[in-house]
């Protein structure tokens, strides 16, 4: 070890001073300066003073110590503030190597990096301050050292699998820096010694488990058996069942335990089938009488509306086409036409509160009532105001419909007309363009006594097409909940105006049965009148 001052600073009359003190064969030794006059430019000297610390150099064969591999810690010293020298000491790393080979691992060895990547210890000496990291990657061209070299230098520590320089073995490295010289400790570990422990341990645990399941599976064998004779029984009876012969019951299974609880379950079930059947008989006799009534009350119904088309063959001013799609066997919608003249025939649509049976019997009553206020010389206005006050009275039913009427001449094409609370229907011009009739925002029928209703007045051209229609058409629900609303159905009726009226009606019917995927929910009523040319 050596105190080497900063020249002048401990005599000014002398540039130089750095005694010594060594280990020889004969004990303690001291030295002069003699052979250093420059070691104030050598790395272990102006390092320390740069960076005001301490600092290790790399390792260096030293031709002094019998060139033997030694490494040199300095450390600065200052005098009233001042860089004064450093003091050093010069270490041999034989002890070292020798610690580090005889660091035991499981089968594995350890190593020594230098600040460059250099091997200080390995158990290789071939390496030793002949090899780094990065001339065996370039010699063995293997990426990996360099990457884990470069970890190594800057520091880092971590764990990586690892294919081993002397063996080629599946191996894991273990490195960590030595922070006070910036070497790198690092381990290498053979794979298969590490999992050696966990293969054991997993072999004893399938013995085990393999004991285990073996027992447990002499226990079912043994319980499935003592059970089997019973289960036979059960699953005999149970064929006969499926079979369709529920005259039998299942006998000879005694005990407590669930199989004879199943036995008497299933004997209880084939009464509860046999009395089931018996129910099932009665109520569909039931049903397809009330089917039957249905279906007859539907044809009389259908009977009670204009079936027959062209309705007027004799009369080349007008077609007209009338369609009822009921969304139950019995419908609440209706439609009507007739002449009140020569020249006038009334029109109209209307759609009945509720579904079904009551109705069905309501449309009946209105259609029957409609025919008997509507006559000539009475405006469509007066004639609802007439067939509300009729059905006002007594409605204990709570019941009303809406209503459409109009009057259409046939000569002239004026058409006046009257609403009761109905969908306002369309006119589409030759044009393809189209108008909306007025509401006039007046009430059901059917509501209330004492209402009076509004008229309107419009004209259709030769070639204009009007349509009535009810609810069922713009409410149609798609299953994601939207309508097919107005907007939709004026751009059906724009590009089908010119079609022959039944095609309108025969397009319509199958693009709202696909808008509601077969799902109709309320009755479809639609009426087409075409004024010729």
């Amino acid at each position: 070890m050596s105190i080497s001052f900063e020249p002048y600073a401990l005599d000014p009359g002398r540039e130089r001073c750095s005694p010594r003190v060594f280990r020889s064969a004969g004990g303690l030794e001291r030295a002069g300066t003699a052979g250093l006059e420059a070691y104030h430019t050598a790395d272990w000297y102006l390092i320390p003073e740069l960076l005001k610390s301490s600092y290790w150099t790399e390792p260096y064969y030293s031709a002094e110590g019998g060139n033997a591999l030694m490494c040199t810690f300095s450390h600065p010293f200052f005098r009233e503030g001042a860089f004064a020298g450093v003091v050093t000491a010069d270490i041999s790393l034989a002890e070292l190597d020798k610690t580090m080979r005889g660091i035991e691992i499981i089968s594995g060895y350890t190593f020594l990096v230098g600040r460059s990547g250099t091997f200080i210890s390995h158990p290789n000496p071939d390496f030793v301050m002949r090899e780094s990291l990065f001339s065996l990657a370039e010699m063995l061209d293997r990426p990996d050292l360099r990457s884990i070299g470069k970890n190594m230098i800057r520091g880092r520590q971590g764990v990586i699998a690892f294919k081993d320089l002397n063996t080629g073995e599946k191996s894991w490295m273990v490195y960590t820096p030595i922070p006070t010289c910036r070497w790198t400790f690092a381990a290498v570990i053979p794979e298969d010694r590490i999992l050696a422990p966990v293969k054991a341990q997993l072999i004893r645990q399938v013995i085990l488990m393999a004991m285990g399941l073996a027992g447990i599976l002499a226990v079912i064998v043994w319980a499935a058996y003592g059970i089997t004779n019973p289960l036979r029984k059960l699953a005999a009876f149970a064929g006969r069942i499926s079979s369709g012969d529920l005259t039998g019951r299942i006998e000879g299974i005694r005990g407590k335990d669930e199989i004879q609880e199943l036995a008497g379950v299933l004997n209880q079930m084939v009464g509860d089938l046999n009395q089931y059947i018996r129910d099932f008989a009665a109520a569909t006799k039931a049903k397809e009488s009330v089917e039957s009534e249905l279906r007859i009350a539907r044809q009389i119904q259908e009977s009670l509306l204009p079936r027959v088309f062209p309705p007027f063959p004799d009369r080349t001013e007008f077609d007209l086409y009338a369609k009822n799609a009921p969304a139950k066997d019995v419908a609440g919608d209706f439609y009507d036409f007739f002449f009140l003249d020569e020249d006038h025939l009334a029109v109209l649509i209307a759609d009945v509160s509720g579904k079904g049976v009551p109705a069905a019997l309501f449309m009946a009553v209105n259609r029957t009532l409609m025919k008997t206020v509507c006559r000539k010389g009475v405006g469509p206005a007066e004639s609802l105001r007439a067939a509300n006050e009729i059905l006002s009275r007594d409605n204990d039913a709570c019941m009303f419909t809406t209503m459409f009427l109009a009057v259409f001449n046939v000569r002239t094409g004026g058409l006046t007309y009257a609403n009761a609370g109905h969908n306002p229907p369309v006119i589409v011009s030759r044009d393809r363009t189209l108008r909306t009739l007025e509401s006039m925002g007046d009430v059901f029928l059917g509501v209330e006594t004492g209402v009076s209703y509004h008229e309107g007045r419009t004209r259709l051209e030769p070639g204009d097409l009007l349509m009535l229609y009810t609810d069922g058409v713009t409410e149609a629900a798609a299953p994601d909940g939207s309508f097919f609303g107005e907007e939709r159905l004026a751009g059906f009726m724009a590009e089908r105006r010119d079609d022959a009226l039944s095609a309108i009606w025969g397009r319509l019917a199958a693009d709202l049965d696909e808008f509601q995927k077969g799902s109709q929910f309320d009755d479809i009523t639609v009426v087409l009148l075409r004024r010729n040319e």
